[in-house]
């Protein structure tokens, strides 16, 4: 497999799998690399899972097994070290089958795979671990299936015909042709919602379907979400803790659907002043929620700085709400890239009050305000944002 589609690959994983969380993770590069300290064989415990494992390039190496559930306030994490053949294993129990990552000491990047109370064979080679081999584990055979059909290169080949569409149309001012171009990529993503819940259906009985629900809420379908988890808490699937976190948010997130009025929230700023989301009536406001670890945040950022500057004269702003818990990393950033509006942050990361009184999993995310409160759209970007704005202060 070329780099270049590994990287895509390893991207798309990440976002499907609600897996901006999984940037948590990096804190374990902080480990430090120590020799290699003889540790006692875990015996298998009943009814929970063994994992044996043989890596090239692994040998007396630490090995890090950690979950990577986003739902959960505490992960599961151990360390084996390998031997000077490079094999290792791992005995433990999970309540229910949950994604997990696996990294080699000295290594660069993790791999992710679904884990399951059941015998576990990993293979493969340190130096390459996006292409090890799982199996044993159902859930992770689900996961590389599903992967292989969210990566339906068709739906994103037109959607960027529909892009540069829009672009050249915009380019010469030809407003037919644009508004052409944006019925084009609505009807794009009509599609791609269909084809998600087709896939969720598909898998409804599995812990990956049950993920891949994020998906269709981060598409803007909650209500479309709520009708399949609805299905699926009929099953053993919806009594997890990953479908009873997924119930709260699209109940949360139900009550702030457009037409509805923003809750009020009140966070510190940079410079120590409380802020209230309600100092900004007689605005148009985007609550906009990010993090300085956030890439995707931080490759829209630059689409903010430009509508920003061409509306805050025109009734409008941005109010940034951040989930990091570095502050040092989120004053760097707002910084770096020019974010010249307001920004508050409790500094708690995921576990931001208002991220979670507003059912935020996943950034970057926003909502755009009316001059009452009111919320009149959801997750805008780019020009879809910009297009919005000037409608409304025309």
């Amino acid at each position: 497999m070329k780099a270049g589609l590994r990287k895509t690959q390893n991207r798309y994983l990440m976002k499907l799998l609600c897996t901006v969380s999984l940037l948590l993770l990096f804190f374990y590069d902080g480990f430090s690399q120590s020799k290699p300290v003889a540790k006692p064989v875990k015996q298998p415990i009943q009814g929970g899972y063994k994992i044996t494992g043989f890596l090239k390039n692994a040998a007396n190496r630490k090995i890090y097994l950690t979950e990577s559930a986003f739902y959960k306030s505490r992960q599961q994490s151990d360390t084996t070290i390998a031997n000077a053949k490079g094999q290792f294993s791992f005995n433990g129990k999970l309540d229910e089958a949950s994604f997990f990552s696996i990294r080699v000491e000295g290594k660069n990047s993790p791999q992710y795979f679904f884990l399951e109370n059941s015998p576990i064979t990993i293979t493969g080679n340190a130096d390459s671990l996006w292409a090890m081999k799982v199996t044993g584990s159902k859930e992770e055979n689900i996961r590389q299936k599903v992967q292989q059909m969210m990566l339906d290169t068709a739906i994103g080949n037109q959607y960027k015909r529909a892009e540069l569409k829009y672009t050249n149309a915009r380019a010469t001012n030809d407003v037919n042709a644009m508004q052409a171009a944006v019925k084009d990529r609505q009807e794009v993503l009509n599609q791609e919602v269909k084809r998600v819940k087709k896939i969720i259906g598909t898998y409804s009985t599995s812990a990956v379907g049950v993920n891949v629900l994020s998906v269709l809420i981060n598409m803007g379908d909650v209500a479309g979400a709520d009708s399949l988890l609805t299905i699926m808490e009929a099953n053993e699937i919806g009594k997890t803790l990953q479908a009873k976190f997924f119930r709260q948010q699209i109940d949360v997130m139900s009550r702030l659907n457009v037409g509805k009025l923003a809750p009020e929230f009140a966070q510190t700023d940079t410079l120590g002043n409380v802020i209230k989301l309600s100092s900004f009536k007689g605005k148009y406001v985007l609550v906009d929620f990010w993090a300085s670890w956030c890439g995707p945040c931080r490759e829209e950022n630059p689409n903010l700085v430009q509508t920003y500057k061409t509306f805050k004269d025109k009734n409008f702003t941005i109010f940034s709400v951040s989930l990091d818990n570095n502050r040092q990393n989120w004053l760097n950033a707002i910084r770096k890239d020019h974010l010249t509006w307001s920004h508050v942050s409790d500094l708690k990361g995921w576990k931001n009050d208002v991220a979670q009184q507003y059912g935020i999993n996943s950034v970057p995310a926003n909502l755009l305000l009316d001059p009452t409160g009111k919320i009149i759209a959801r997750n805008l970007r780019g020009e879809d944002l910009s297009k919005k704005i000037q409608e409304l202060v025309q």
